[in-house]
């Protein structure tokens, strides 16, 4: 009886050691395969689109993929144009907007019809009397779409809406994410289409509803970008920041689409700061006249230049050889039927100059001469004119 209790102990011991071994081999076998895998950010449900490169909101009259065909399209064509905001102008006019620029000092000018308006970012604080004259405008229909910044505190704290960094949101409710991946991406979810729009906000400034007011928001892994506001017969959507409609991004993911999709066809009005001055056209604005007056005197003096050539030069140096050889004959007549040399001897006595002076300012000038040679011989040739002519002064006493 003992040694069936012993055979059946050990038959057992041999089960437990085997099913050890594979369930070590087992586990060894995976983390062998899992050390061969890139690591996973985040995990991986499964979903109907493929990512931001995929199309998707085919429910819209644009798609994300149209959207991005015809942005990247039209920013090669402005590739050279330095206005930040000239992509997005050309993309909502291909649509038919309307589009018309103001800065922020024209608000009162603006038409109180319904549209658009986009308060982007760069501009000065809107005053409280500014903020409620946009909210009225808004109330009367017109959709307002406004970065959430230092700028629009008197219009966000109407509304109800604080801006504040992410960092801060340590206390505060975290945005719900319907779906784990891509989370520095910001997804928009449409009632029409399963696949979200993907939005490259900047994922450092988060949107906070303190009223919980907004009947629409999109939000990142981290943050609120982008809250729909209805306000009287109009509508206000805020956003965190506006650069993904500049030159560099609006081609990017889906912020083409976003911005076709908060417009779609409407008269837009683009409130920012006047874009930048080409540098000569700023020298001209604040140079004014005397710009005009200097480029005016450079082009006479071109012109000048071009009209009368070097044979002007060469005329001056004539006249005043004749000069001085006139007047060499009036005072010494005699050294007409003498040799070159005399005479130069002559003038070299009268101006204290040395013969190898005289005789070069004397000699025919060459066809072109230089500025500095010129202006020597000029020189020269005045030093001796004034030499000669106080004898003829002094011989006529």
């Amino acid at each position: 009886m003992r040694s069936v209790d012993r055979l059946s102990l050990r038959a057992r011991c041999r089960f437990i050691g085997s099913r050890l071994s594979v369930a070590l081999w087992a586990l060894t076998l995976s983390a062998a395969c899992l050390a061969q895998q890139p690591p996973l950010s985040c995990p991986l449900p499964p979903q109907a689109d493929s990512g931001p490169a995929s199309l998707r909101l085919i429910h819209q009259a644009v798609d994300s993929r149209t959207a991005r065909q015809l942005a990247t399209q039209l920013a090669a064509a402005n590739a050279t144009d330095a206005d930040p905001l000239s992509l997005a102008a050309a993309y909502l006019s291909h649509f038919g907007s309307l589009v018309r620029r103001s800065r922020p000092e024209q608000l009162a000018e603006l038409p109180m019809s319904g549209g658009v308006r986009l308060w982007l970012a760069g501009n000065p604080p809107l005053s409280e009397q500014d903020a409620e004259r946009l909210l009225d405008w808004v109330a009367s229909g017109g959709r307002l779409v406004a970065i959430a910044d230092d700028s629009t505190l008197a219009l966000t704290a109407t509304l109800g809406v604080r801006p504040m960094p992410t960092r801060e949101l340590s206390g505060a409710a975290q945005p719900i994410m319907a779906l784990p991946l891509w989370p520095n991406l910001t997804q928009l979810y449409l009632a029409e289409d399963d696949a979200p729009a993907y939005l490259g906000f900047d994922d450092s400034r988060h949107l906070f509803d303190v009223g919980d007011q907004a009947v629409a928001w999109a939000s990142s892994a981290s943050a609120t970008h982008l809250l729909l506001l209805p306000w009287g017969d109009g509508s206000v959507t805020l956003l965190s920041d506006t650069e993904l409609w500049s030159n560099a991004r609006l081609p990017q993911y889906d912020n083409a689409w976003l911005l076709w999709y908060l417009t779609q066809g409407a008269p837009v009005t683009l409130v920012a700061p006047a874009p930048p001055v080409p540098l000569w056209l700023e020298v001209l604005q604040r140079g004014g006249l005397a710009v005009v007056l200097l480029g005016l005197a450079l082009a006479f003096w071109w012109r000048q230049r071009e009209t009368h050539p070097a044979g002007r030069g060469a005329e001056l140096i004539s006249v005043l050889q004749r000069d001085i050889q006139r007047e060499v004959q009036r005072r010494r007549p005699e050294l007409a039927d003498q040799g070159v040399a005399e005479r130069w001897q002559y003038l070299a006595r009268l101006s204290g100059l040395s013969t190898r002076v005289v005789g070069e300012a004397m000699r025919p000038s060459p066809a072109r001469l230089s500025g500095r040679d010129f202006t020597r011989r000029v020189a020269q040739l005045r030093h001796l004119r004034l030499a000669v002519r106080p004898t003829v002064l002094e011989e006529s006493r």
